[in-house]
């Protein structure tokens, strides 16, 4: 579980109080250079004596923020945020006297200069430091107090009085604007800790989901197991008529349920990241050709014309993922053949390249009730049923086009459908494969 949101802000506060520091050390050498440089000729020891100070302090807090990127987990975060105050306090230090010595001078154009370096750097500090409010207020107190003294022990005119103001309205200004930074911080860390929590909330959830059921199917494929061994014993004795129907049912029933605990199992495995590809050499048309005879007998029964077309160039031999690529067929036809009441159904194979990348391309059309635009992309969801009537004529709970559209996806292709209502269907898988052997005719 993720940390307390009082535990995260405290971790955020540090992160953010040690960002930019680089880029922040470096403003403030660059205009201590300019101050003193302006001033060098009037206070020459002084400003060479306060630059240099300038200069340290930038680097103790660059060297800070190194060790603390580099070695975090030798202090608490609470303990490098009193660090990181102690390094601010003194860099606002030497610059609030920085200034003061300057307004010594009393010079209008001085005044001037350092009122506005001082409040740019306080300015600028703001995003940098408010991540920790009492560490800005710091920083601007050790900066702009001095500073005021200063101005405050030259002769009172109204130019000095006009500066006075202006700067304590500043400072003002600017620690009202670092609390907001500090409220939206906060808020900011409690809304990451929810979502946090609730994606952890979600996901044990779902691997919940996954666990239960793949457990469930397993235990019921034991008994199952049992009941069609049973079955099949069965059905080699003698037996009248009415009971070798009975028998057939059960083998029938017993099957059907065995195939609905396959698909549950698969889905549990993907939905969770458990299941993993097995890639072996195969024929793409072989393959074909158990799907259809897999499922002509239930075509014939309901009056269908079950196709297939192989293309004259696709390789014997491919490296692919049989097994999944089977289970994609079969999912595609056995759909196809389920609601498909008359007409035909079209299983066509062959092969391409996208990219230089082989492709085996699968097309599987019917001439069933077809789907309405708007719920094309619904009968990939899991346990999704477009047609309740439909579903509870032809049997199924949803699954095998939701399992279909992630093993392809897993294997690095895709799944399509093209409807229209009242013409019927065509899915198109595409997935990448290896040709191993030209074809043999």
């Amino acid at each position: 579980m993720h940390e307390a949101p009082e535990q995260r802000l405290v971790q955020r506060r540090a992160e953010l109080l040690f960002e930019n520091v680089l880029v922040s050390q470096g403003f403030s050498v660059v205009n201590a250079t300019v101050v003193a440089w302006l001033r060098y000729s009037e206070q020459p020891g002084e400003m060479l004596g306060w630059w240099g100070l300038v200069v340290l302090a930038a680097a103790a807090r660059l060297f800070l923020a190194t060790l603390f990127r580099r070695r975090r987990d030798v202090l608490g975060d609470r303990a490098w945020i009193v660090l990181k105050g102690a390094a601010v306090l003194l860099s606002g230090l030497i610059w609030g006297i920085g200034g003061a010595m300057i307004l010594r001078s009393g010079e209008p154009w001085a005044v001037m200069v350092t009122a506005f370096t001082i409040a740019g750097m306080s300015a600028a500090a703001v995003p940098l430091l408010s991540a920790q409010i009492q560490i800005y207020a710091l920083y601007s107190s050790a900066m702009l107090v001095p500073c005021l003294i200063g101005l405050l022990t030259l002769p009172f005119t109204k130019w000095i009085g006009t500066v006075i103001l202006m700067t304590v309205l500043f400072w003002i200004t600017l620690l009202s604007s670092a609390r907001r930074f500090s409220r939206a911080l906060l808020l900011e860390v409690e809304r990451e800790v929810e979502l946090a929590e609730a994606r952890d909330r979600a996901e044990e959830a779902s691997r919940a989901k996954s666990a239960f059921l793949a457990n469930m199917s397993h235990e019921l494929r034991t008994p199952m197991n049992g009941l069609l061994g049973v079955a099949e014993l069965l059905s080699l004795m003698e037996l009248d008529e009415n009971q070798a129907e009975l028998v057939e049912v059960l083998g029938r029933s017993g099957r059907s349920m065995m195939a609905v605990l396959g698909q549950i199992l698969d889905f549990s495995q993907l939905d969770s990241g458990q299941y993993t590809l097995a890639r072996q050499r195969c024929s793409p048309a072989q393959l074909m050709r158990n799907v259809v005879q897999m499922h002509e007998a239930a075509a014939r029964l309901k009056g269908l014309s079950l196709q297939d077309d192989i293309a004259p160039d696709l390789p014997d031999e491919v490296l692919g993922s049989p097994q999944d690529i089977s289970n994609v067929m079969t999912i595609l036809v056995g759909n196809a053949v389920k609601f498909t009441e008359h007409g035909a159904i079209d299983l066509s194979v062959w092969w391409g390249r996208e990219n230089d990348q082989a492709m085996l391309y699968v097309s599987v059309s019917d001439t069933g009730p077809g789907i309405a635009a708007e719920a094309q992309e619904r009968v990939f969801g899991a346990f999704t049923q477009i047609d309740e009537s439909l579903t509870r004529e032809a049997g199924g709970i949803g699954l095998g086009l939701a399992t279909a559209r992630r093993l392809a996806e897993l294997m690095g292709g895709r799944l399509e459908l093209e409807s229209t209502p009242g013409q019927g269907s065509r899915f198109f898988f595409a997935t990448p494969i290896l040709p191993l052997s030209p074809p043999s005719h």
